[in-house]
């Protein structure tokens, strides 16, 4: 039960900072610039929170280093594409193919390679088979309706559109299967949780801060933030973002460290997400979903009850 808890608090966590990269983005814009410098910040902050709670020590070992450079490098990159897409419409389909993609594709890893199938009664395996069925079908309902593309509906921009989810979809699907084996290897020395929590976002940090350099150079100048956007809006931003993301992150591999199976966890993160970045979109953004884009909701949420049997 406390690892369920866990995972609760772990989904309203991740839905507050899905708000604030909302918030970042519609206030100082979506540029590459801008969008790095954040990514730089609050990788740093993160890491520095962990390095704290920690108690100013620092586990590394090779095998947890190598995973946490997969995983900074695969959130750095959904982090970029999510404030593109947040500038191209409804910042809740974002969220829907961000998590799905976090939980269908660690549900198949889980099944074929760390034999979750095994432990299943025909009865569970069947539930799981129609979920991922409908999970797949959930995302067809942002892609058809025009609506959730507010810059523009030409044939080009939409297509943009879907490959931008789609990669998005694939990158936090690699990072929850990363997350998993790293969380389960026996073989090889892994760190604590926190350590391993302050590497992935610091990594992060570092790609994010090399990037922005390169860029600066480039175009001799630096980010500037929007006139309306003070630095005390940027810093409240960063610590917020820095600690919910910190957290939630630190939960899910508390949970992922547990007996429970992976075709169970990420299932229950998926609904969860779905259905309150939606809320959050519509309390704090006055979002709207279409139609076709509630059904998409309603059926991803409906699905992850299937995984529970």
């Amino acid at each position: 039960m406390m690892y369920y808890l866990f995972l609760l608090a772990a989904v309203v966590l991740m839905a507050l900072q899905f708000s604030v990269n909302k918030f970042y983005q519609t206030h100082n814009g979506s540029g590459i610039m801008t969008s790095l410098l954040y990514t730089t910040l609050s990788g740093f902050a993160t890491g520095a929170i962990f390095f704290g709670i920690n108690g100013f020590t620092l586990q590394v070992t090779p095998f947890s280093f190598v995973c946490a450079i997969g995983i900074a490098a695969l959130c750095l990159g959904y982090s970029l594409l999510g404030f593109r897409l947040f500038s191209m419409g409804n910042f809740a389909v974002y969220t829907m193919f961000l998590m799905l993609g976090g939980m269908l594709l660690p549900f198949l890893y889980g099944l074929f390679f760390l034999g979750d199938a095994q432990v299943l009664s025909p009865l569970s395996l069947g539930c799981r088979i129609v979920g991922v069925l409908l999970l797949i079908i959930s995302m067809v309902f942002p892609i058809l309706d025009k609506k959730e593309n507010e810059e523009s509906h030409s044939k080009k921009t939409r297509i943009l559109f879907v490959v931008l989810c789609l990669l998005v979809f694939f990158m936090n699907g690699f990072v929850s299967i990363l997350s998993k084996i790293h969380q389960i290897e026996t073989y090889f020395p892994t760190v604590d949780n926190n350590s391993f929590v302050f590497l992935t976002n610091t990594i992060n940090g570092m790609f994010s801060g090399f990037a922005l350099f390169l860029l600066t150079l480039f175009k001799k100048g630096g980010p500037k933030l929007a006139p309306a956007f003070k630095p005390w809006m940027l810093i409240a931003a960063v610590l917020v973002y820095a600690l919910c993301n910190g957290i939630s992150y630190l939960l899910q591999l508390l949970a992922a460290a547990s007996t429970m199976p992976a075709s169970v966890q990420y299932p229950m993160m998926t609904g969860g997400s779905v259905v309150l970045t939606a809320l959050a979109g519509y309390l704090f953004f006055h979002e709207k979903q279409s139609k076709k884009a509630l059904v998409g909701t309603v059926l991803a949420f409906a699905a992850t009850f299937l995984f529970l049997f």
